[in-house]
């Protein structure tokens, strides 16, 4: 009988546990999001707005800014550094995002895609400081970069974003428009060596075209943390007209100096720099920019 007993209680002890594991699966997974802003000096851009850039100063205007980043962490080099568990969404696969818009798009279809995509979405289980600082790579991780399009999820099997198999994705897809010309940037790596161009390569590239960034942890009105990327800090100096554009090419003129500007170190007030994490007096706007 007693033994029985045990056995009962025992029972009940695992359906109380059971129970409780069940009701804190139901319970809603707090969140964070990162917003990003695209600006030219301190200026919104969006897929309407127009800016002067160039020796000549003549007037652009974006079609598309798309980009990839990934390894996001949140901490310090004295406290150590902490990666953020990323919701799994359209824009969202592993620890990768993509962000930003295909202006082009929008004008043909309503997709998912075409609405673009300004914000990284992240779970709250990260322990983030006042103290804290974040920090992203541009691009692809090797693991992922390569691997067969069709077979992945999304973002990393969408079309526009791809090379071939043998150099991988492009981590950035830039292109502008003037009244008369056009202009583009797509970053991604470069001497990557396949059986074909149709291989992925065993070993990673000799230019890999990664780039590491880190800024203050600082939120918005909104209690979103802001990150901004300046379109002007990334054109400088660079020449715009239809015969300088770069595919990542380490012998062009434009491609040298676009990977300076993304080499670029902070200021102390780390205000400037293509990426920085300043709030503007336009950040409430949403996060489509629209």
């Amino acid at each position: 009988m007693l033994r029985n007993k045990q056995y009962l209680y025992i029972a009940i002890f695992i359906m109380l546990v059971s129970a409780l594991s069940y009701l804190f699966s139901l319970a809603p997974v707090s969140k964070q999001q990162i917003k990003i802003q695209l600006l030219w000096q301190n200026d919104v851009l969006d897929c309407q707005s127009t800016f002067m850039a160039g020796e000549d100063n003549k007037t652009w205007f974006v079609e598309q800014l798309q980009f990839f980043i990934h390894d996001i962490q949140f901490g310090s080099n004295e406290t150590g550094w902490e990666k953020v568990n990323l919701v799994d969404n359209f824009y969202q696969t592993g620890d990768s995002v993509l962000l930003g818009k295909n202006c082009q798009q929008t004008q043909l279809d309503d997709s998912v895609d075409s609405t673009g995509n300004w914000q990284v979405e992240f779970y709250s289980d990260a322990n983030i400081t006042a103290n804290s600082r974040m920090k992203f790579t541009l691009g692809l991780p090797f693991e992922s970069n390569h691997l067969n399009p069709i077979s992945q999820k999304s973002p990393l099997n969408l079309p526009s974003m791809f090379w071939v198999w043998q150099t991988g994705h492009k981590f950035m897809r830039l292109e502008l428009a003037s009244s008369n010309e056009q202009w583009l940037f797509h970053l991604g790596s470069t001497g990557c060596q396949s059986a074909s161009v149709m291989r992925a390569p065993n070993e990673r590239c000799r230019n890999p075209n990664l780039f590491h960034f880190e800024v203050p942890a600082v939120k918005n009105n909104g209690k979103q943390y802001v990150l901004n990327l300046n379109l002007a800090e990334l054109l400088d100096k660079v020449t715009l007209n239809s015969s300088s554009s770069c595919q990542s090419a380490r012998d062009n003129e434009s491609c040298q100096q676009l990977f300076r500007n993304l080499s670029k170190t902070n200021s102390a007030t780390e205000a400037v720099g293509v990426f920085n994490a300043v709030n503007t007096k336009h950040f409430d706007r949403g996060v489509n920019v629209e």
